[in-house]
């Protein structure tokens, strides 16, 4: 899991240019850096550096000379998939001579064979990566053609990737190569060249961008640029940057978490907005982009992350509302089964990162047998979007930390409208449609009451974050929220956590019940409330502590948090911001490295 940079034009400061992009997205985790830049007489520098940018950043000071220009060059972040973190393995890599420096996003599968294949060559490896297998490939297939080098090169190949390449025989050039992996280019009116696997890095620096397509080389070269694809010139369109600076802006927010959490009522209201009028419970069906004139009767979700939260709560609107048959599949596995495609069934997909690459292979697969796509999605002109026969957008805006919090309830506000919209053109009962569209329109101001007690969920968590296992109970329509909450607890707190339906706990969890593991337990006053009610029994009967959320007070609960009551289809929006808020207050009383926690990646572009 990568991200790749690069920048080619008259500018003399490539490398702080570089740096500032792999700051503006830090936020999505990684393990090294580094940065190779040059000018126009091939005098360059190669800078590598294990955890932070800020490390990267004091070398590269520490390194390059205040007087010296530097006109072009590559910068990556690496988070290791795949070998060893350390220097060697950071990128930028080169082959043998340093003639080539190369940066690189996803996986050669058969860079063991081409490895073997150049040893036998003499060729020698400092790291242990699929990456430098390519730059000595260049190398090695060099002809005095810069563009036929790379095509022979990419012939060799197999598997997916994002590449930037530079020569030290072509010093004013820059080849670019997309399979797969995100990649962006633009340019600005003094035709300097730029290229990101993510636009938030380009936003101020150009106002239009180019997605690459599949396939496409892009040679820079003389100051212009020439896109190939299957051997012949093309040309893409040309899109308007839309990134809002202000959204990568903590505000007066301790963390980016915090700050989005927060957001949240505002978002389900612009999610709202010329979708729905709720003065007369209509919805906009051309929001829908064409599906009024569809007529399914089976929906198949596909997930991974976060999103497999939100698809099971899903599952429970489209069955009980849309009466739809419906299931979901965990993406990386759905490639390898049967899939049976119909027209009257929809594959829906979502993807808080807009780039998940085992949700867009499945999605191509798919595409490859005329089945019928939806995506929720949350960035205009990804490659998720402009796969889809139909969307539906989330307007959430840029999700800066790591963990998602505004992406999920975005989410799930677009699912429940999908759900009313199918369930309109079922014809079913107009008076359970009036109390759920009626309901909806409340979600913004109860998410508001919830926020306005966070001080009160500040306390109960600074107690509960004292305690170093826990289980998230549920029920019902819960379920998607236990499950999302006690995978918040451990994303940021780094403290065990398990989820369990209370009604399954004599069938092993109790054998674990002592007075050190608290439960958090989701207690709506829901179709399900007098049933939980007796599984707080069994918990207290044993010296479990329990933590009760819920809108009827509970007097057996150690800790109780208050929200604000609801019709059972729409409980799950203010209970996610507890479980949320509850998440964050601990892992902050834990002193933890809340934006950016160990280990994870904002969006995963490699199988």
């Amino acid at each position: 899991m990568c991200w790749i940079f690069g920048y080619i034009g008259d500018k003399n400061d490539a490398q702080k240019i570089l740096i500032h992009w792999l700051e503006r997205l830090e936020y999505r985790w990684y393990d090294s850096a580094g940065i190779f830049v040059g000018n126009k007489s091939w005098k360059t520098k190669l800078i590598k550096a294990i955890w932070k940018v800020s490390n990267l950043a004091n070398k590269m000071y520490n390194s390059l000379e205040t007087n010296e220009s530097w006109n072009f060059g590559i910068a990556h972040t690496r988070w290791a998939t795949h070998w060893w973190i350390s220097e060697e393995n950071t990128h930028p890599h080169h082959d043998n001579n340093k003639n080539f420096h190369i940066v690189h996003n996803w996986i050669i599968e058969n860079y063991h064979q081409l490895k073997e294949e150049l040893k036998g060559k003499w060729y020698q490896f400092y790291s242990e990566t699929d990456s430098e297998v390519i730059a000595n490939l260049l190398e090695y297939l060099w002809n005095w053609d810069f563009l036929e080098t790379v095509e022979k090169v990419l012939n060799k190949i197999r598997g997916a990737y994002a590449l930037l390449i530079l020569s030290k025989m072509n010093p004013n050039e820059m080849i670019a190569v997309r399979l797969w992996s995100p990649l962006i280019f633009a340019y600005d009116e003094n035709n300097d060249f730029y290229f990101s696997s993510d636009k938030q890095a380009l936003s101020g620096y150009v106002d239009k961008f180019i997605y690459m397509d599949d396939g496409d080389i892009l040679h820079i070269k003389d100051k212009d640029y020439k896109i190939k694809a299957n051997g012949v010139n093309v040309s893409r369109k040309i899109e308007d940057m839309d990134i809002k600076l202000l959204e990568s802006s903590k505000w007066d927010f301790k963390h980016f978490m915090l700050k989005e959490i927060f957001e949240q009522a505002t978002i389900i209201k612009r999610i709202f907005k010329w979708r729905v009028n709720f003065e007369n419970n209509t919805m906009n069906t051309d929001a829908f982009h064409g599906m009024k004139d569809e007529k399914f009767t089976k929906i198949v979700f596909v997930w991974c992350g976060t999103s497999y939260n939100a698809w099971v709560l899903w599952t429970y609107y489209m069955e009980n509302l849309a009466w739809l048959e419906s299931i979901s599949y965990i993406a990386s596995e759905y490639e390898y089964q049967n899939i049976k495609v119909n027209d009257e069934t929809l594959f829906v997909f979502i993807s808080q990162s807009w780039e998940t690459a085992d949700s867009i292979e499945v999605l191509k697969l798919l595409k490859t047998k005329w089945a019928k796509t939806f995506w929720i999605v949350n960035v205009v002109g990804s490659t998720i979007s402009r796969l889809t026969d139909y969307w539906l957008f989330t307007r959430a805006g840029a999700e800066i930390w790591v963990a998602s919090t505004k992406a999920f309830t975005a989410q799930i506000t677009c699912i429940i409208l999908l759900a009313l919209f199918l369930w309109q053109k079922r014809w079913l009962s107009k008076a359970k449609y009036d109390q759920v569209m009626s309901a909806l329109n409340d979600v913004p101001d109860k998410i508001e009451q919830v926020l306005n007690s966070h001080l009160e969920i500040k306390k109960i968590a600074e107690e509960i974050a004292k305690h170093k296992d826990f289980f998230f109970l549920w029920r019902h329509y819960q379920l998607s929220i236990a499950r999302e909450s006690s995978l918040k607890f451990k994303e940021i707190t780094y403290l065990h956590s398990e989820f369990y339906p209370t009604w399954e706990l004599k069938h092993w969890p109790l054998a674990l019940v002592d007075e050190k593991i608290p439960s958090v337990l989701f207690l709506p006053k829901d179709i399900l409330f007098e049933r939980n009610l007796s599984s707080i029994q069994e918990i207290k009967a044993r010296k479990w502590k329990v933590l009760i959320i819920s809108d009827e007070e509970i007097k057996s609960a150690d800790f109780f948090i208050k929200i604000p009551s609801c019709i059972d289809e729409t409980y799950p929006f203010v209970t996610a911001v507890v479980g949320q808020l509850l998440a964050y207050y601990s892992a902050d009383f834990l002193n933890k490295e809340i934006d950016k926690p160990r280990n994870l990646a904002k969006s995963v572009t490699v199988k």
